[in-house]
């Protein structure tokens, strides 16, 4: 992921406007959240990538889970992935990217080792997973 770094002097945020990848990106942005990432998509949806805001990655793999819950069994094309290896699949993607920190990451190891196991994953999701992706704070990007 390649980031600019742009020329902000911390007084006025507005003028600190730079190009990332093509895009307009303003100065302020990287430092509350307001960044857009691309991840990889599930394996067998339509399209290769993903978007989201930094800052929302917990909710973000919070809706993908769910998703996969709610999956009905007669539509056959998109992302097929069980609701386990969903949330696996955005570990590797939060690891790749960046996204929160090595604290964070030990406590997602944990959690998806945990959430295989689980007879009922749908209670432990409700339960557990979700209030904690709910919780997360992303790192500061810069």
């Amino acid at each position: 992921m390649a980031e600019s770094t742009l020329p902000y002097d911390g007084k006025n945020p507005d003028r600190a406007i730079g190009v990332n990848e093509g895009k307009m990106q303003y100065g302020s942005a990287a430092a509350s959240g307001h960044v857009e990432i691309l991840l990889p998509s599930l394996p067998g949806s339509p399209n290769g990538e993903e978007r989201m805001l930094a800052k929302s990655f917990g909710p973000f793999v919070a809706s993908k889970i769910e998703a996969s819950f709610k999956r009905q069994p007669y539509i056959k094309s998109g992302a097929t992935q069980s609701p386990d290896r969903v949330f696996r699949h955005y570990l590797g993607a939060a690891k790749g990217a960046g996204l929160v920190d090595t604290g964070t990451l030990g406590r997602m190891e944990k959690l998806a080792a945990e959430f295989e196991g689980e007879s009922e994953q749908a209670e432990y999701f409700s339960q557990v997973l979700r209030p904690w992706l709910h919780s997360l704070s992303p790192t500061k990007r810069r």
